[in-house]
């Protein structure tokens, strides 16, 4: 058989193939056997390694099912809202996912006591709620982390596959859960402050002279501006000087001052919204 490929170079035109040689050699190998080495396993050996590979199969699901952690982003994100909603009950179910945090958080809600009267400082209050909890629960990491006899846990990640749990992953899994509860309250707070029932509150003194408390209200009212201001107020919040200084606090922390990184003004306007709107709770 002769083949001609024009277009390509001298040497590849007028090439032939020799199907006789090539049936040679196929029948050779057929004749002389594979030409791939071939080892022979008796039954009993083959019985043998079935049931080693068994064995080692069925360890191994073992190990990992064994101790496979209910531990996920939303059992973080569920315990992370629970706690902060139980600060405000009086009885507080442990029904909690990610770990025991019953008596921690009626511990915390003693320093949230409600107050009777005008409610005040209540965009404070909440925040130091939010640190007090995230405190909480990456505090029950790092203890579950700091045992040295702690055994492999495995969770299974976003994309399905069961991986090793390590404390960067769980601290990873609580910063976003305190990340997203961010951007919901500031998302809320400059809708609260568009509403229309929101108004300045005007106090008027002796001599005509009048006093407008929360109008920075209309200086910050380009959208955007709240948001960011509370977003930025949540993340200084959670520094560790600020969650160790929580930490040390005894007593009521409705209206402890944390450094929110905001001025005093805006820190003046964003009390103002929430205390409208408690008022009226």
């Amino acid at each position: 058989m002769s083949i001609r490929v024009d277009g390509l170079y001298s040497q590849y035109n007028d090439y032939k193939v020799d199907f006789d040689r090539i049936k040679q050699g196929i029948k050779k190998k057929k004749e002389s056997g594979s030409s791939y080495d071939v080892a022979v396993i008796s039954e009993e050996g083959k019985k043998a390694l079935e049931n080693k590979m068994l064995v080692f199969s069925q360890q191994r699901s073992k190990d990992v099912v064994g101790h496979l952690s209910p531990i996920s982003s939303y059992g973080y994100m569920n315990d992370f809202e629970k706690a902060l909603s139980d600060l405000g009950k009086e009885n507080i179910s442990g029904e909690y996912m990610t770990g025991d945090y019953e008596k921690e958080v009626v511990d915390i809600a003693i320093q949230f006591e409600i107050e009777e009267g005008k409610k005040t400082d209540s965009f404070d209050c909440h925040v130091n709620k939010t640190v007090s909890v995230y405190n909480l629960m990456r505090e029950k990491i790092e203890e579950k982390y700091s045992d040295s006899e702690k055994e492999t846990e495995y969770y299974v990640s976003y994309n399905g596959k069961i991986e090793e749990l390590t404390k960067e992953i769980e601290i990873e899994m609580l910063d976003q859960v305190y990340a997203n509860h961010s951007t919901f309250i500031a998302t809320s707070t400059e809708i609260w402050a568009g509403l229309q029932d929101y108004t300045p509150t005007v106090i008027y003194h002796k001599g005509g002279n009048k006093q407008v408390i929360n109008d920075d209200v209309a200086e910050h009212s380009e959208k955007g501006k709240i948001k960011d201001m509370v977003l930025k107020a949540f993340m200084s919040a959670v520094s560790d000087e600020n969650r160790n200084t929580l930490e040390q606090q005894e007593g009521s922390l409705r209206h402890f001052k944390l450094d929110l990184g905001v001025s005093s003004s805006a820190r003046n306007m964003l009390n103002g919204i929430w205390d409208f709107y408690a008022s009226k709770a």
